[in-house]
């Protein structure tokens, strides 16, 4: 595997481990506030596991599942 291909990796997995991290700060937020439905909180923490899964993909060139 070239050093390309191992930063490509590594840039993705690290944005899939950051939408992670906002994704449990939306829920941990929602849980403390408690003035949030769980559909808002849902949908939120949806919106930015999705984004990061979308953004992974894009890192890789739009390799399903990766290299």
């Amino acid at each position: 595997m070239s050093e390309g291909e191992l930063e490509r990796l590594r840039r993705a997995v690290e944005r899939l481990m950051d939408g992670h991290r906002e994704a449990l700060g939306v829920m941990e937020q929602a849980l403390e506030d408690r003035e949030s439905s769980a559909e808002e909180t849902l949908a939120e923490a949806q919106d930015t596991l999705s984004g990061a899964y979308e953004d992974a993909q894009s890192i890789l060139g739009g390799e399903e599942g990766g290299a």
